[in-house]
């Protein structure tokens, strides 16, 4: 199959805020010649897409189908928990070369051909939130799809951030845990400094400001370094000092890592239980 012969047909099942971020990417994407399709039945936040005469917006899947032509790939973007609803009806968008990219945390390629067909060609990824500013990392198994869908569903995921191919399938509900879950345990971690420079007598305002600016820096420092994260530490803790003093606390034994070590395997296995 070459899916680049003609104009791709990409339909998006699911449109929020991952759904959105990725519609924003592709539109922004000069060498991405396709037509999208997008079947989500909450559409007041879309009325930007009014402009772009190559996207066309579908409350359901018959409407999304009722020219009778068959995708080049079916982007599932819904929750895990709404799947088997959002793919009861697909079979009127597929025909025997389209493909199936799915978002979702937890449910395996095997999973899903269960109920697409034994068929299916699936491929799963995992992004995360960044995405939404094109920042964001994606993990992608594509399984055993010949190269031209596998590069056309990484130039997909390539419109909202960097994408890493995964050979193994069973490293998925690790990836989930790490980077899918992950800018939570960011997000936390400004959240609990800002609480934590309130309790030492910041203003409310200041230390909330303080916290999200140096966790955003601190990130865009690890990014932009050779160095690894670890020697970044030790350059900015001086012997005796007050960052070594705080390191004492957060690297103790009951410390950073030990919890998130248990957060991540929590998270881990929460993503199996997801897949059932």
């Amino acid at each position: 199959m070459s899916v680049h012969a003609m104009k791709s047909r990409i339909i998006l099942i699911g449109c929020g805020k991952m759904g959105s971020a990725m519609l924003h990417g592709w539109l922004s994407d000069s060498g991405l010649d396709a037509e999208f399709l997008i079947v989500e039945p909450a559409q007041d936040h879309l009325s930007w897409t009014a402009s772009h005469d190559n996207v066309h917006l579908h409350c359901s899947v018959a409407g999304a189908a009722a020219d009778g032509r068959a995708a080049t790939m079916v982007v599932l973007a819904v929750k895990p928990q709404m799947m088997d609803e959002a793919i009861a009806d697909l079979g009127a968008l597929a025909g025997p070369d389209t493909a199936f990219l799915s978002i979702a945390a937890g449910l395996s390629t095997a999973w899903l051909r269960d109920r697409l067909g034994d068929g299916a060609l699936v491929m799963r990824s995992m992004p995360n939130t960044p995405a939404a500013i094109g920042k964001g990392v994606t993990a992608l198994y594509c399984g055993d799809a010949p190269e031209p869908v596998a590069s056309l569903a990484t130039q997909l995921l390539r419109a909202i951030g960097e994408v890493v191919i995964l050979d193994d399938e069973g490293l998925m509900d690790a990836v989930t845990a790490v980077s899918g879950s992950g800018p939570a345990y960011i997000f936390l971690l400004a959240e609990v400094m800002t609480a934590a420079g309130v309790e030492v007598g910041l203003p409310p305002a200041l230390a909330k400001q303080l916290a999200e600016a140096t966790v955003a820096g601190a990130g865009a420092l690890i990014a932009e370094s050779d160095d690894p994260p670890s020697q970044l530490r030790v350059n900015v803790t001086s012997k005796g000092g007050t960052t070594a003093a705080a390191l004492a606390v957060l690297m103790a034994e009951d410390g950073m890592g030990p919890l998130l070590d248990r957060a991540i395997r929590a998270a881990r296995d929460k993503s199996i239980e997801l897949g059932g």
